[in-house]
């Protein structure tokens, strides 16, 4: 067999295997052949806090776009991707460029800061927003849509998870926003214990000043509801400081985080032990396959929920935005990070893990 036939074989496989995985997201092909196509915008976090959850996020909404643009070249999707930076200003702006000159029917969003600076506006527009962090305010029936897990309702688990261990007192120590504080307020009604709690503006930068005063009070067990610059930033200073180890807790911000503390503080066999409330998701063997031959990697957490969360807005498309949002409220399908569906509030219900830092990396408990 020559070199050319070969290829063309190899191709062939790669474009099958494509449209399987596409058509794993459950998505209604003959439903979606019936479309002129529209416009997709997404608020990716490409630079800043978070900027490599960010990524991996646009890199499967990315290949979801190409595959589905391959298989439909008469009604392709304009997908058109901005940065916020995980700052809301910047978010407010790029909304306003994608509403107004980019045209979007429908929106991914992905930051915490973005979705609270654009809530009061999207929500008079007619389009479906998925979002992936979770708003600062407590979510309602309207047209944003929580894809990633409710982290709230994680949140109550791992306070429940320590009073099952039977931890009488925790010292929280967590960034002043928002959404944050709403973590901490559902870990505290799981956990039902004593708390002392130590807040961290999220501009803050001496970090040495509020290590000492954490470490000064002594504390048994700590958690860590922070993000993860600051996180990383703090747990250096408060390691040089602290006379004895804690038992650390860190919640599912870490585990977005890993990279940034990673970069940070270097080795962390230092935080070995410590205790990473996750949340658990099964990402599809075909998925991993497609997206390592796309980009050379395997897929980065929260690369599967904007794989699915493009394949989401295809599978419920409608001309109408109000019947839209109205598809993706009813939806139940198969997405490659497992089934979405969502409850009145447009959650999607979390299946929390418990793990650990076992030399420097996340693992399972046993």
């Amino acid at each position: 067999m020559n070199k050319k036939v070969l290829g063309a074989i190899i191709i062939l496989l790669v474009i099958v295997g494509a449209v399987l995985v596409f058509k794993s997201g459950n998505t209604d092909t003959n439903s979606v052949n019936k479309s002129k196509g529209f416009n997709m915008g997404m608020i990716s976090i490409l630079s800043g806090d978070y900027a490599a959850v960010g990524e991996n996020v646009r890199n499967g909404a990315v290949l979801a776009d190409e595959i589905y643009n391959k298989a439909h070249p008469d009604a392709k999707i304009n997908l058109t991707i901005e940065d916020d930076g995980f700052t809301g200003g910047k978010g407010l702006s790029a909304f306003k460029k994608l509403s107004s000159i980019d045209k979007i029917d429908a929106l991914i969003n992905v930051s915490t800061p973005t979705i609270d600076s654009i809530y009061e506006t999207v929500t008079k527009a007619n389009m479906p927003v998925i979002q992936m962090g979770e708003q600062g305010r407590e979510p309602s029936d309207d047209n944003v849509f929580g894809l990633f897990p409710s982290s709230a309702l994680s949140e109550y688990d791992y306070g429940v998870y320590f009073k099952n261990k039977g931890v009488k007192e925790m010292t929280l120590v967590y960034t002043n926003a928002d959404a944050m504080v709403r973590f901490v307020e559902a870990f505290k009604k799981g956990f039902q214990g004593k708390t002392t709690e130590f807040k961290i503006d999220s501009a803050e930068k001496d970090f040495r000043t509020h290590a000492l005063k954490v470490a000064g009070n002594n504390p048994s067990n700590i958690g860590l509801f922070i993000f993860p610059e600051q996180g990383a930033n703090f747990m250096k200073e408060f390691l040089k400081i602290a006379k004895n180890k804690p038992q650390i807790f860190f919640d599912a911000n870490f585990q977005s985080g890993y990279t940034d503390y990673k970069r940070i503080m270097g080795d962390l066999t230092v935080l070995d032990g410590a205790i990473i409330g996750t949340v658990d998701s099964t990402v599809s063997d075909d998925f991993k396959k497609l997206y390592k031959e796309r980009f050379g990697t395997d897929p980065g957490f929260l690369a599967d929920i904007g794989y699915d969360a493009f394949n989401l807005l295809v599978k419920t498309r409608d001309a109408d935005g109000k019947v839209w949002i109205n598809n993706v409220k009813n939806v139940s399908m198969e997405g490659v990070a497992g089934k979405i569906e969502f409850d009145s509030a447009g959650n999607r219900k979390p299946k929390t893990k418990i793990m650990i830092i076992k030399d420097g990396k996340i693992s399972d408990m046993n």
